[in-house]
């Protein structure tokens, strides 16, 4: 069973306290220095500083310090006040409305341009995104906070922004930066020895400690932090100080010290009503009476079915503070244990529900940049330091040297030569560019207009010539032929003149396929249409041709594209066979694998890969031995995204595969 364990930053309350007087014994003090005082602006301060201390015990009444702060700085024009009051005003408030808040006052700090009052809203305003697993902004607005702190050498302010970031590469599962930042907000708390800071900082590296299941160790920190806050009596970060102890003992496999710890926590939350505190005791506490109840050792839980209720009741509690909160990490936890309960139930059905809200809330927790975006912040910020070293490393620099006129005028000059060169350069490039372009266009126009005639030569010069022999025999020697075969040459001439026709509209789409604007129009086309043209069109062959279409395939693609790749396909192969004895020529069509095929097989002589080669190769030369066909075919197979397999074999025929998507 996998324990919801929380890394809770306490230091997320944005400390800026008084490093004599620290919880009770500052609020007493600011409360007697509020009825002393008559200056309003003194008043305005005071309930500022009075409401961050009561957000640590009692929200509700930190809230109405600040509303009585900001209306009184509202009637006296104090800005920086009136940005605190807002600033103080979102630390007590506990869900997603906290943001506009911290907006306000920071719309309030800008026109003022204190870089206090920024400093201190940014890093709420980190805060804020921090607990809500926006870990880019949260980073970014950290180290705006940061860059402030440092100009302004606030110490204690610089150590309260380490502990964010130290959160945020914990929760990034980077331990080693996480301890790096812990440990350098402890260094710099020694500077000023603020106990509530040293309090915070002790609990992140002890629940740090416990993620790494160094429980021993992570019990001795949080007990240290523990101390420090029951003495100042913060009661909120003793609830935290409390929860992360009992899931300490949870590791640890001391029940009993783990619900007492986590009741106790409970309870204190439940009283200050601070919902990320209440839903991760809620949550360990859960699981611990699940340990118990499977637990058989422990008879008054043992398989008690009352006990994962109860648990089940804890978590949709749980699931309603953290909705209230938009804490999507927590609920994400929240909905994988209730999925668990469901399962040891034996309730799949709810199980299975539930543990699907775990994953729709899981994949929003972290993207997939987020790392990649934590890591460019921290590299911009390495940056800015880096310019602010090269900055005062120039104006050194500059003190001690002074370039003469000359020489800045020299630079100027080669400078602006080589410009000038560099242009010159560019251009004679461009123009080069260009050349090179046009001689490539008509170097293509070119080999287009041989292959165009090649083909005018072979593919049409041909069949003209037989028709005007034929026309020659019967015009000089008509008594040659008989009745019946005078009729026999007349169907023949006719077939033979329909086919010019065919292959001049194929010489014509081929030509168009050359033309950069040409293209294909796909449409959807039966098979069994294309077999049937293919069929009349060599009606009067004498071979025979058989099509086979057992699935009645539908196609979308360019009709007369590909009716032109079957017919000279199927003449090539009327070609091939023509001193073949019973000369077959079989077409078929199948779907395989969402990919459909054609394939048109012989059984003639076969040949050689070389004899196809212009099938596959754009280079090869259109001439008098390979004519249109394979050419043709070869072009407007790949304009319409149609691949031709071979496999041929000298004396076992040939088969062409057509394979479209």
């Amino acid at each position: 069973m996998k324990k919801a364990i929380f890394f809770l930053a306490l230091c997320l309350f944005s400390i800026t306290v008084n490093a004599q007087k620290q919880g009770q014994m500052l609020i007493d003090s600011l409360e007697t220095s509020l009825k002393s005082t008559k200056d309003k602006k003194k008043i305005v301060i005071i309930k500022n500083k009075l409401s961050q201390e009561y957000s640590r015990v009692d929200p509700e009444k930190g809230k109405s310090l600040a509303k009585s702060a900001i209306a009184m700085a509202e009637t006296i024009d104090f800005k920086n006040g009136l940005a605190e009051g807002y600033r103080c005003l979102g630390i007590n408030t506990t869900d997603s409305t906290a943001i506009n808040f911290y907006r306000k006052g920071l719309e309030i700090a800008k026109e003022t341009k204190d870089k206090q009052v920024l400093s201190v809203l940014y890093r709420n305003i980190a805060v804020y995104y921090i607990y809500r697993n926006d870990y880019k902004n949260g980073l970014d607005y950290s180290f705006k906070s940061l860059k402030l702190s440092e100009e302004l050498n606030k110490h204690e302010e610089i150590a309260g922004t380490y502990i964010n970031i130290g959160f945020i590469y914990n929760d990034l599962k980077d331990t080693k930066k996480a301890l790096e930042y812990f440990k350098k907000a402890l260094e710099i708390n020694k500077k000023f020895n603020n106990p509530t800071m040293k309090a915070v900082i002790l609990e992140n590296i002890g629940v740090l400690y416990n993620n790494q299941e160094k429980n021993e160790l992570a019990v001795s920190y949080l007990n240290q932090a523990l101390a420090i806050n029951r003495k100042n009596n913060n009661l909120n970060f003793v609830a935290t100080n409390l929860g992360t102890l009992g899931s300490s003992y949870l590791e640890l496999k001391k029940y009993d010290l783990a619900e007492s710890h986590t009741k106790e926590a409970l309870k204190i939350s439940k009283e200050l009503k601070i919902s990320r505190i209440m839903s991760y005791n809620l949550q360990n506490l859960s699981i611990i009476y699940r340990y118990k109840y499977n637990n058989p050792k422990d008879k008054s839980y043992y398989k008690n079915e009352t006990v994962l209720d109860t648990s089940l009741l804890m978590l949709r509690e749980a699931v309603n503070y953290d909705k209230e909160s938009n804490d999507i990490k927590s609920l994400s936890k929240d909905f994988m244990e209730i999925a668990e309960i469901y399962e040891e139930k034996g309730d799949s059905k709810n199980a299975l529900l539930y543990f699907k809200e775990f994953n729709s809330y899981k994949d929003s927790i972290y993207q997939s940049t987020t790392k990649e975006t934590v890591k460019n912040l921290e590299d911009q910020r390495t940056i800015e330091l880096k310019n602010k070293e090269i900055q005062l490393n120039k104006l050194k620099i500059e003190n001690k040297e002074r370039q003469k006129w000359y020489f800045i005028l020299g630079i100027i000059l080669l400078g602006t030569i080589g410009i000038l060169l560099f242009y010159q350069s560019r251009n004679r490039k461009r123009i080069n560019e260009k050349l090179q372009l046009l001689n490539n266009e008509l170097d293509q126009a070119n080999k287009t207009k041989s292959r165009f005639f090649s083909i005018l030569n072979h593919d049409l010069r041909s069949p003209v010539a037989s028709l005007i022999h034929f026309l020659h025999l019967q015009k000089e020697n008509p008594e040659l032929l008989d009745t019946e075969s005078k009729k026999r040459m007349e169907d023949k001439t006719i077939m033979s003149a329909e086919n010019l026709l065919n292959s001049m509209e194929d010489l014509l789409l081929w030509s168009k396929g050359q033309m950069e604007n040409f293209k294909p129009q796909p449409k959807t086309i039966s098979v069994t249409s294309l077999f049937e043209d293919t069929q009349k069109h060599f009606s009067g062959e004498a071979i025979q041709m058989t099509f086979e279409n057992p699935e009645n395939i539908m196609l979308n693609t360019d009709e007369n594209y590909l009716k032109t790749i079957i017919r000279n396909l199927t003449g090539n192969a009327i070609k091939a066979l023509a001193k073949t004895e019973n000369a077959t020529i079989i077409w078929k069509a199948w779907q395989e694998n969402n990919q459909k095929y054609l394939s048109v097989s012989d059984n003639g002589p076969g040949g050689t890969q070389e004899q196809f080669k212009a099938l596959y190769d754009d280079k090869e030369v259109v001439g008098i031995k390979t004519g249109l066909g394979l050419h043709l075919i070869r072009d407007l197979a790949k304009a319409i995204d149609c691949r031709i397999d071979i496999k041929a074999q000298p004396r076992e025929g040939t088969t062409f595969i057509l394979t479209l998507n």
